[in-house]
């Protein structure tokens, strides 16, 4: 097949240009790239090494870490002196209403006619089963508790025979053995229980007996339908000769 005029001129054209390109690939020396640099960073800029940005970034972080934390100190300094203040202004405010309350409550008293009466310690003798609570405040070292607590064992017992009494285990925590000379017992108050009509249950209310020994008391009673004196309560072994002796000024036969 036989190319036209036109086309053997372009593959004349494009022949020529390959030529051309391959003896300039073959004559032309070739230029060796410049690895002197590469060990350097890519981000070295202005003659500065990475680790002199990073010791310079750290100068900043650490001065604007000293700064905030100036200012934080600062601020709560201020926060704890106006805090103070506040409390100060609080407390004085307090006192001037409380004192104004009394100076109120007093006027208010006076105007009423009505007057509280201030115990005065003082050293007195009592008789334990007539005294009450306010005159029981009156002996130094004996409060409204302990007061309260002598005269409620006194129910419980049926009234004082004596004033060793109030060493008994009821008063462990009040230690009112030294406070035994302020006071006498009547023993002509004391409530004596009926052993032979009483019942279990009013035997072992009392503070000196257990119910086994309530029990053994009343079955003894019923063994002998009568009981005539707390002799006769030796033979129970539930009760010690000293819980008899207790027991006994507590106790009537009838």
């Amino acid at each position: 097949m036989l190319l036209s005029k036109s086309q053997r001129i372009g593959a004349a054209v494009l022949f020529g240009i390959a030529f051309v390109a391959w003896v300039t690939y073959a004559v032309w020396p070739s230029r060796q790239p410049d690895l002197s640099n590469l060990s350097d960073p890519p981000y070295k800029k202005k003659g500065r090494t990475w680790e002199e940005r990073k010791d310079s970034m750290r100068r900043a972080d650490s001065i604007r870490y000293a700064e905030w934390s100036a200012e934080r100190e600062l601020r709560y300094d201020s926060f704890r002196v106006a805090d103070s203040l506040r409390r100060l202004e609080r407390r004085e405010e307090l006192v001037r209403l409380r004192d104004s309350a009394h100076v109120a409550d007093s006027l208010w008293r006076d105007s009423m006619g009505i007057y509280f009466v201030k115990h005065e310690k003082k050293d007195t003798i009592l008789d334990l089963n007539h005294c009450d609570t306010t005159e029981l405040q009156y002996i130094r070292g004996i409060g409204k508790y302990t007061a309260i607590q002598i005269l409620r064992y006194r129910e419980q017992l049926g009234g004082y025979y004596s004033t060793l009494q109030l060493t008994d285990d009821a008063f462990a925590k009040c230690h009112l053995d030294t406070l035994l000379a302020h006071f006498i017992v009547d023993t002509a108050a004391i409530t004596l229980i009926d052993v032979n009509s009483c019942s279990v249950d009013r035997l072992q209310h009392h503070p000196y007996l257990r119910y086994s020994q309530a029990k053994a008391i009343y079955n003894l009673r019923r063994k002998k339908v009568k009981l005539s004196s707390v002799e006769e309560l030796k033979v129970l072994p539930e009760l010690t000769e000293e819980d008899i002796k207790r027991i006994a000024p507590y106790l009537r036969f009838e």
